[in-house]
């Protein structure tokens, strides 16, 4: 039995694309600010503009739904939650907000657009 369970992990590991993890960053903004984030494999990413650091936090994402949760150090705790629209063959995303208490970050991520860096 263990083997079968190890087996299907092991399956869905390689079978389930992981679309998100690595680094991502927006266009330059009308001030030329540059937003980028590095999603980890171990769930945690840190979020920088102009290559300095400004978020970190952990999120859970669900490649099969595209939702995304994230927890950072700027919203006192609270959990935000998300569709990720992909386009562009997964090289690009934006937010779509499903519930997020946090109105800084929600504002922030709406108008958010970012591409796969290379």
């Amino acid at each position: 039995m263990k083997s079968f369970i190890l087996s299907l992990a092991m399956l869905l590991s390689i079978t389930t694309e992981d679309t998100l993890t690595g680094r991502w960053e927006s266009k330059p903004s009308e001030k030329g600010n540059i937003t980028g984030v590095v999603f980890k494999a171990d769930n945690s990413f840190e979020g920088y503009v102009n290559k300095k650091p400004f978020a970190s936090g952990t999120f859970i994402f669900n490649p099969t739904d595209s939702l995304f949760s994230i927890v950072d150090n700027g919203c006192d705790g609270m959990r935000g939650m998300y569709k990720i629209m992909f386009y562009s063959n997964s090289d690009s995303f934006r937010f779509q907000p499903i519930s997020d208490p946090c109105d800084g970050r929600k504002n922030g991520l709406l108008q958010l657009v970012m591409g796969r860096v290379k």
